[in-house]
């Protein structure tokens, strides 16, 4: 029963910092120096670095994080809050602007090498950042627009603007409103899709409502439906189904129907480019007679 409670008082503790303990939480608890060391070598306590600890579980980009003496930012952190974000294999770091030795993110014993590429750090002016080893949502788009490039950016903008994460009356939000960005997108690979075709944006219209059908992703004109397939989307059998049921009766009001998938967008935009401009080159965004309207959402 006592190791019961033990484990439950610890996730309450970890659960304050994002996964990660540091000392003095343990030792206001009740934890003296002997019971954290015998929870070490039990495994039920994990030691970050000198004075954090961590539980068994702990995503290993936070302790790596707080390996390093800062907090998890920029798409890391994103990543973590449920933000759309590009892939991006490096780990991001904020450190406080005093922080003079930053150390390895897999052992702390050893200094940062400073020219790994692995890691990216950026320095804020606050000591605060170190009692929480994950920034929030606005600090981390924040130092994601500093960091670039633009496109990964706003992605993670539009993705957190959707999602209810940060308002549009965030500073950051309204400084870019003008480009489009404005949660509208309902995942990122749509918003890339908008991005990535400046010279057609105002033929595009996104998250248009059809009537007998619902919402499309995105229309062209009165009548090119482009539907954006995220890497996770309808992976099963009825899924596919019902996406081609919803294509053909399109297609029966008149309307044009082109579908790419997550790997189109990211690593075959030129094919991808292409084919909606000659699309719209060859008139197939133009009305048909008798077309329903839709509606802008």
């Amino acid at each position: 029963m006592r190791d019961i409670r033990t484990l439950t008082d610890l996730r309450v503790l970890a659960a304050e910092r994002g996964g990660i303990i540091p000392t003095y939480r343990l030792r206001g608890a009740g934890y003296g120096p002997y019971l954290i060391s015998e929870l070490r070598r039990r495994g039920t306590l994990l030691r970050v670095r000198q004075g954090w600890y961590a539980l068994p579980g702990t995503p290993e980009e936070t302790m790596q994080a707080a390996r390093v003496g800062g907090q998890l930012t920029c798409h890391d952190a994103l990543r973590r809050h449920g933000v759309w974000v590009i892939p991006d294999a490096r780990l991001h770091v904020a450190l406080p602007a005093h922080a003079v030795r930053p150390r390895d993110p897999d052992d702390h014993r050893r200094r940062r090498d400073p020219t790994s590429t692995a890691l990216v750090l950026h320095w804020r002016g606050t000591s605060a950042i170190v009692d929480r080893p994950i920034a929030s949502v606005a600090d981390a788009l924040a130092d994601l627009e500093r960091c670039g490039p633009f496109e990964s950016f706003a992605v993670a903008l539009d993705s957190a603007l959707h999602l209810g994460l940060v308002t549009a009356e965030l500073e950051l939000a309204q400084r870019h409103a003008a480009t489009g960005v404005i949660g509208l997108c309902e995942s990122g690979i749509e918003t890339l899709f908008w991005l990535r075709l400046p010279a057609l944006r105002r033929r595009i219209r996104r998250q248009v409502l059809i009537p007998g059908v619902g919402r499309v992703d995105f229309l062209i004109g009165s009548r090119l439906v482009v539907e954006v397939d995220g890497r996770e989307h309808h992976t099963s059998p009825d899924a596919f189904e019902r996406d081609r049921a919803r294509d053909a009766h399109l297609a029966r009001l008149g309307y044009r129907v082109v579908r790419f998938s997550y790997r189109q967008i990211m690593h075959e935009w030129g094919t991808v480019a292409v084919t909606v401009s000659l699309l719209v080159a060859q008139g197939e965004h133009r009305a048909r007679r008798g077309m329903p309207l839709a509606s802008a959402k």
